[in-house]
């Protein structure tokens, strides 16, 4: 590395020393009673993993001190993770099981555009796509304002004039062409689904249970309903609603740490690749410290006979 870039790692490594680690310690662990408990153990392990997320974020290039597109796309996506895991944190303090759930599902979403991005951080056509596709819905605003002007000859709204400008800054900040973008392609993004995004990367096997499961939640389908906002106390007696929050479990902040922490991981080696083991030792001890909680926690729950 260039001497700038050891003066930037050298201050970038005051900052990770300086982030708190949650106690996992066997001597703690034994001692909870509640499944509370292992909640607030959650929230700390979270609050950790979004501490790195946080520094990682905020990492510009030393000699401009400004992304380019391509890597605004990663740094984007680490601000939006950060984010994302801040309010899920607020709900899981809040106690709040149904909004845990459709935040988990847009954080996993996240998580697997970025690593799967940043495994293709070398190819420009992957991140052209990307934005493309993001651009569909402001290709099919703009040709709709278009033909409303053209029926109307030539006569331009100001509000459509303002929504015209806006787009075209927003294209042209993207380094794209107006005239290329379409508003049906791509039809996926880098050629492949969200399934087969987290499948590259090697994230299908919890593909269920972090999205699709939880994708009930944010659509609020039957499963839904039933589960957080009806209650029945009998199967042939009807429903009546349910008004009150239902209370958050470890698990669902538990498994956005695990993931939270191979994406942050990633977009360290991708910065400063043979100079990441400092990195990668201390997200290695934290995924470790998670998966610890996880299991003291099944333990807990088998121990105490809960469902």
């Amino acid at each position: 590395m260039s001497d700038e870039s050891n003066e930037n790692s050298t201050g970038l490594f005051t900052q990770i020393e300086d982030i708190k680690i949650a106690d996992v310690s066997d001597t703690r662990l034994e001692g909870f009673e509640s499944e509370d408990e292992f909640n607030a153990l959650s929230v700390e392990l979270l609050i950790e993993v979004g501490s790195y997320i946080c520094v990682a974020g905020s990492i510009l290039p030393g000699q401009t001190g400004r992304w380019n597109r391509n890597q605004a796309i990663l740094g984007g996506h680490l601000v939006r993770l950060y984010k994302l895991i801040s309010a899920l944190l607020d709900q899981v303090c809040q106690r709040r099981r149904e909004i845990t759930f459709i935040i988990a599902r847009l954080t996993f979403e996240c998580i697997v555009n970025l690593r799967f991005l940043i495994r293709h951080s070398k190819n420009p056509e992957i991140f052209d796509s990307y934005v493309a596709y993001s651009f569909k819905q402001e290709k099919r605003l703009h040709n709709r304002i278009s033909e409303n002007i053209e029926k109307r000859d030539g006569d331009i709204l100001p509000v459509e004039k303002r929504m015209l400008a806006s787009i075209a800054r927003a294209v042209n900040m993207s380094e794209m062409n107006l005239d290329n973008l379409s508003p049906s392609k791509p039809k996926e993004w880098g050629n492949k689904n969200l399934y087969q995004r987290a499948e590259e990367i090697g994230l299908h096997k919890v593909y269920l249970g972090t999205f699709g499961g939880p994708s009930a939640a944010v659509h609020g389908n039957w499963m839904d309903l039933l589960e957080m906002h009806l209650e029945s106390e009998d199967e042939t007696e009807g429903f009546t609603p349910s008004l009150t929050w239902t209370h958050p479990r470890p698990q669902i902040a538990d498994t956005t740490a695990l993931l939270a922490v191979d994406a942050v991981k990633d977009y360290f080696q991708l910065l400063f690749e043979e100079d990441s083991e400092f990195f990668d030792d201390r997200l290695d001890d934290l995924f470790h410290r998670i998966h610890r909680a996880m299991e003291a926690h099944e333990a807990f729950l088998i121990n105490s006979k809960a469902l």
